[in-house]
């Protein structure tokens, strides 16, 4: 009798901890299942992006959403230091991102130094990186590598995750160049 009341109860606590698990990961799907421009509490692409103001790395205060004061696009690219998708995800968007001459900003949380392996591999410079659990919660960044496309306008383009090139090319679709006249007649490409 005992036996089997101890049994019982290893059982029960087994489930308990199955059910745990299994909630975790029907989460997880539902997170991957849902693209981030459907979460609540976002504008949908065309719409103002969130403005925040947040400091740099290097100590800078920089505003996030808002009329562009160089007149480029940005790149808002959302990671995390233990994330192997998100190095790759840093590697493809350095890639592009110079090929689209696009602002690219690095949005984190927690500590600077466990991003310091990651951030001195790719030569990203401190001006380029934040750390604000604010900003993510803002732009409801989830646990896999995402990104936000906003334009010179500070209008939310696009949004998503990106943890395969094709992923963050196809967020990227989203600004396309358009050709403008100078004084002396040459035509010069620019992104809108």
């Amino acid at each position: 009798m005992i036996a089997s009341l101890f049994l019982l109860w290893i059982i029960v606590i087994l489930l308990v901890v199955a059910v745990v698990a299994l909630a975790r990961q029907v989460r997880l799907l539902q997170d991957r299942a849902m693209p981030i421009a459907q979460r609540a509490g976002l504008p949908g692409p065309g719409g103002a992006a969130p403005v925040v103001s947040a400091p740099t790395l290097a100590g800078d205060m920089l505003t996030i959403g808002g009329p562009s004061a160089d007149g480029r696009a940005l790149l808002l690219l959302f990671i995390r230091p233990d994330c192997p998708a998100s190095r790759a995800a840093i590697r493809d968007a350095l890639a592009l991102t110079d090929r689209k001459r696009l602002r690219l900003l690095f949005l984190g949380e927690g500590r600077a130094e466990d991003y310091g392996d990651m951030l001195r591999q790719h030569h990203i410079r401190d001006t380029d990186v934040i750390m604000s659990a604010e900003v993510m919660r803002d732009f409801r960044s989830g646990d896999r590598p995402s990104a936000a496309l906003i334009d010179a306008r500070g209008r939310l383009l696009a949004r998503g995750v990106v943890e395969a090139r094709d992923q963050l090319d196809a967020l990227l679709v989203h600004v396309q160049p358009r050709p403008v006249a100078r004084d002396s007649g040459d035509v010069v490409s620019l992104l809108s």
